[in-house]
Parts: C-alpha cells; structure tokens; sequence
C-alpha cells in the first residue's frame, strides 16, 4: 500500500535483479507486496538477451508471467544499458542494429502496457546524439500513444544521476528529443561515482524545474546517523522532500537480504530523532542498510512534510495549469468568477484597511462627513462591504456608489441593497465608469481592477476614463502598482503551451512551437518551476490619479539577469506590487507577497525557444506595452545570450480588448 500523506499518497517500488525475474515472478511481486512495496523495476531483458525481433529474449518467458492488470499497475520495465546507439565502432549497420534492439525492447514494454519504462543513462563519454535520435524517431512514429493517459503522461523516463554532469546530460538529450512531452526524469540517488550530495544546493533544486517522474534511491546516497540508521545528507533530504510535492515514486535499489552490519527496518524513537537533525547526527560513514530500513525511513521523511495551508489546498488543483488572463473590459464574467475571488480571505481584509486609512485620514484632516466612496466594478459587492465595515470600524458615514457595467452583477448588488440594512447608503450604477457622469465628485475611487501582471487587465485604461469622477484632492485605492519579471525554468508550463497549438494551428511540432500560443502569457500557479538568477525584477509602474490623464500608458523597459547556475530558461514568471492607501500594500511578488492571498497567481510569459545559460551568463530581455485604438498588448524579446525574434508584434497573437 502507498505511504498515506495529506492530500497525496507516496508510491514506493523495488528494484529486482533479473535473476529474482527468472523465479517465480508472481511470487516474487506477491512478496514485495507484503513488504509493502507498491510496485517492482525489473529488467526487460535477460543479460546478452538484446537482439531485434524475434531474437530479443526477454527477462520472463513470456507475458503469460503474470495478467494484464498486474503488468500495468505493479511492474516497471529497465531498458538494458549494454545497448550503446552511439558508438562509432561497426559503423551504421551496427548503429541501426543498436536502434532496432532498442525498438524491440520499448515495443515489448509497451505490449506489456508497463506502469512505466526506465531508459538508462546517456554515456559519458558521448555526446548522446544517436541515442537521443533514436527515441525521439520512436516517440514521433506514436510509441506508447496507447499506453498513456492524463493519469500517466509520460510513461518513457531517462535514468540521470543528479549531479551537474546529469542535468547536463538530461538538458542535451530532452533537446534532441525536442522537448518531448512524454519524456520524464528517473532522478539516481547514489549512483556509482556521482552521488549527488557533492553538487551545491542550487544545482540540486534545478531539479525542482523538470518533469522528475522517479527517484532511484541506492545505498550510496545514506549515510548512517549516531543511532545507526540511515539518513540521507542534508542536501539530498532537502531535494527528496521537494520532489514529494511533486508526487514523485520512489524505486529502491537495494537488497532485502540482511547481515550483522544491516540495521532494523522498525526504526525506534531515537531514530526519529536522529533523522530530524540533519548533518549534525551524521556520522559521515555509507549506510549498509537493507531494502526495509530504506523504505521506513522515506516513508517518515514524507509524513513528515507539513499540512498544506489553506492557499495551497486552494491552489493544488491548478498546479502548472495554464489559464487564459481575464479580459473583463471585452468579456462579461461569470457568477462563479466572483465566488472564487470573493472567498479570498486576505485580498478585502487588505482593502478594508486601506479604506479605513483614508477615512481616519480624512477626519484627521478636519474633513466633514459624509464621504463620498465610488467603487469601480463593484462586481458583487465585495468592496461595497469592505468600505461600509471600515466606515463603521472609522465612526463616520459615507455614501457609496457602487459602478458595474456586467448587467448580470448588477442583479446581485440591487439584492444586496434591498436586503442588507447597512447598504442604504449605497447607489447602484448600471454603467460602464469611463462613461457614467456622476453627480458629484468622489472623495476615493475604489476599484480591483489587477491582474496578475499588475497592469494587464487594463487598470489604467480603465481608471484614467474614470478619473473626471475624482475630486481634486481625491484618492485612488488602489494608489500605484509595479509589475516585475524573473526567468523560470518551467518545463511542465511551456510543454502545455506548445502542446495546446498543434491541436488547431498544426505548428506543435517544431522546435519553437506554434507562435501563436508561445505569444501567450497565461495566469498559472507555477510548481515545477526552478529559478536561476535573484529575485524578480520591476518592470512597469502606474500611479493614479495620473497627471496629466492624457499622459500615455504605453511602456517600454530592458532588464538584465545573471544566471546563478547552469540553466534551461523557458520564459519569465511576471507577478505585481501594489500599494493601496500609506503603507497599504498588496502583492503576489515573491518577497513582499501578501500571505494567506490567492486571488491571483503569477503569470507566465513563454519563450518561443527555451534558452540554455551557462552559470553567469546574462539574460537581457526587452518589453513593450503597447496599445491602438481597439487593444493593449505586450511584446517581449531577448538580445543576450543571442538576439530572439520579438513575440507578439502588433498584438498578432494576444491583445487585451478596449471594447
């Protein structure tokens, strides 16, 4: 049975040799069932049973071993590592030979309908060209089309240590194979010469950034603490209790069988605190614990990750899920839209405050009551609600009108009028605020009006036309915001932004994708995601109320990163800063965010071509906000490392309507 967590389950599977597959495998799969283990890795092949066709001898005599149900849901496949597509020795005839025993191996594993294939790890010594080509031709010819599913979308998984050589490997073999979807990590803990725990912390949570399906655990990477348990390094631990939030399996390599040097597998109290402690109860000796002892101390580590808070739980369903960016000037939005925002429980708090700072501000002024209050796309009355409360929490009286142009919104707040005593102060406006001519000027125009990029939901079209409600001396809440960018290695999130484009623009298979979808920036809670340089930097800014309101919207910056690490970047993470009223801020910024707030996650902005960076290298990126009479659109570019073509130009590919 998996190792229960909140809200995922761990699934940890064995390792077996091919000596224990030529036995009684059912037994052998029953037995590690009892061992809870959740599945078996077992090789493909018998030792010099690589062959093509007919002359591949299999590992089992035949799928007969076992039924159906039980190859696909307990049994992964290990492609054999004698096969070598890229030696140069016996020319192309033994190159196509090499290509061909890999075809029979993976068409095997796929007859079995495997829970998944391991492909082993590139040869150091080469460059992997052949052996990239290979796979990458299978994939294309629809290898393994069948056998996934939404549940399992990339069955074929390339074994890499997870030291710098192996990124680098991984980076070179997933570019050949031009970013393959269905082409995943087994990230090897231990192995031979590279076992991890040397490469700096930065270069580990790289892997937090790719598709890492599997986690190999061998021997090498424990070490035994003071009580004689095994431990993994600080490092590794670290790195193992991110991946599990990737719903990573783990596959332990290493034998059951026990001797007077193993340790127990029920791992006493002392134990536990030992693991807890980190490098200081390492004694620094390899760890010559067994299978069972190995699989108790991954099962603690990963009951020991703390509960989801309630922003994760909110976000767990949208983790890497690309979402088209409002257009609320263009679109109406719907009942449940409101519902969703109006659960946050930080973003109206925030605002409260903010309207309380400017009445206190008020009164402190020697300003007489009532005053005057105009919420901007009241939507459902939110901030209605938020002014009234801070007006009561104030002891002072305002009058409110309350501006929505979505007819079917307006039914809610007329409901809300007639049923909620403290909202006989409040006017409803039918209107679209750049049009409505109020009858008097307001002291505060209210509005949220953000998107995730700050300024790309239109705020500043939209509070610049309704800027002649403002008194003179009147306030805006929001008063300013900034938008600010960082480039993200985000494999998941630009995989399924070219993947949605050859569905109708027939361009998802080249190598830069469909321009159409990679000149798209999307709202996405991004999680397999790993960031090379510092903090994200500030990129536009608006003030309101602007002087002169003529004064363009449009904007232009260039901004500069320096990788800290080798890295594979696939776009930029963009987020916004806002300060409501004073020292009033609201933020998703990854340094300022505001917690407990999950009314909007980052945006992302994909690269037509993923950029490879070598540690300190620049990444000079250029953007532009541009407008017509119609729409408001970006556009962005590199120069360094290379020069890129400009994304969107003219808006061809993604504008947001005015009308």
């Amino acid at each position: 049975m998996p190792v229960r967590g909140d809200p995922d389950n761990l699934f940890i599977g064995q390792n077996l040799p091919v000596t224990a597959v030529q036995e009684d495998l059912r037994g052998i799969i029953h037995q590690a069932s009892l061992d809870r283990f959740d599945f078996v890795a077992l090789p493909l092949a018998v030792p010099g049973g690589q062959g093509s066709g007919a002359n591949f001898q299999p590992a089992v005599e035949s799928q007969l071993a076992l039924d159906a149900a039980t190859w696909q849901s307990s049994v992964i496949g290990l492609v054999s590592d004698e096969l070598d597509l890229d030696s140069t020795e016996g020319g192309p005839d033994k190159a196509e030979h090499q290509r061909a025993c890999l075809e029979t191996e993976l068409r095997w594993a796929a007859h079995l309908h495997l829970r998944a294939v391991l492909l082993p790890p590139p040869a150091e010594a080469s460059r992997n060209c052949g052996y990239a080509r290979a796979v990458n031709e299978l994939l294309l010819e629809g290898l393994f089309n069948e056998t996934s599913s939404e549940e399992s979308p990339a069955p074929l998984a390339l074994r890499v240590p997870a030291d710098s050589s192996g990124w680098l490997a991984w980076n070179r073999f997933r570019s050949l194979c031009d970013h393959h979807p269905r082409l995943a990590v087994a990230l090897e803990l231990g192995s031979g010469k590279s076992p991890g725990c040397a490469s700096s912390e930065r270069e580990l949570q790289r892997w937090l950034g790719e598709p890492v399906r599997y986690v190999i655990l061998h021997p090498g990477a424990f070490l035994t603490n003071r009580q004689g348990y095994p431990v993994l390094p600080r490092r590794l631990k670290a790195l193992l209790l991110g991946l599990f939030r990737h719903e990573v399996e783990i596959i332990i390599a290493a034998s059951n069988k026990t001797d007077e040097t193993s340790v127990p597998s029920a791992p006493s109290a002392a134990a536990d605190d030992g693991t807890e402690g980190g490098d200081a109860n390492e004694t620094g000796k390899p760890s010559s614990a067994n299978a069972d002892a190995l699989q108790s101390y991954i099962a603690r580590l990963f009951q020991s990750l703390p509960a989801l808070t309630a922003v994760e739980r909110f976000a767990k369903s949208h983790l890497d899920t690309l979402q088209a960016p409002l257009q609320p000037l263009q679109d109406n939005l719907e009942s449940e839209t409101y519902e969703i925002f109006e659960t946050d429980p930080v973003k109206y708090a925030l605002y409260e405050e903010a309207v309380l700072a400017f009445l206190r501000d008020r009164m402190n002024a020697g300003r007489s009551p009532p005053f005057t209050v105009m919420v901007l796309g009241a939507g459902r009355g939110p901030l209605v609600a938020a002014s009234l409360r801070a007006a009561q929490r104030a002891e002072t009286s305002v009058k409110i009108w309350a501006v929505e142009k979505n007819p079917n919104a307006v039914h809610a707040l007329r409901h809300r009028k007639r049923r909620e005593e403290d909202w006989d102060c409040v006017d409803i406006i039918a209107e679209d605020m750049r049009a409505w001519k109020a009858p008097r000027k307001a002291d505060a125009l209210v509005s949220e009006l953000l998107g995730s990029f700050g300024d790309n939901e239109l705020s500043p079209e939209c509070l610049d036309g309704a800027q002649h409600l403002l008194a003179e001396d009147g306030v805006c809440i929001p008063q300013s915001y900034v938008s600010s960018v960082a480039p993200v290695s985000a494999s998941a999130a630009w995989s399924d932004a070219r993947g949605q484009t050859g569905l109708g623009h027939g361009g998802g298979g080249m190598a830069g994708g469909d321009s159409g979808q990679l000149e798209t920036a999307y709202v996405v809670c991004l999680h397999r995601a790993f960031y090379p340089s510092s903090g994200p930097k500030d990129c536009f800014s608006f003030r309101h109320p602007k002087m002169p309101v003529e004064e363009s919207n449009d904007r232009v910056a260039e901004l500069a990163f320096e990788a800290d690490v080798d890295a594979l970047v696939h776009g930029f993470a963009a987020y916004f800063d806002c300060t409501l009223y004073g020292d009033v801020r609201m933020s998703i910024h990854p340094e300022t965010a505001s917690e407990g707030m999950f009314s909007w996650f980052p945006m992302f902005f994909p690269l037509q071509v993923p950029v490879f960076l070598r540690k300190g290298d620049t990444l000079r990126s250029h953007w532009w906000r541009r407008h017509d009479a119609r729409r408001v659109w970006y556009e962005w570019a590199l120069s360094e490392p290379a020069a890129s073509s400009v994304q969107n130009p003219g808006g061809r590919s993604w504008a947001i309507g005015l009308l």
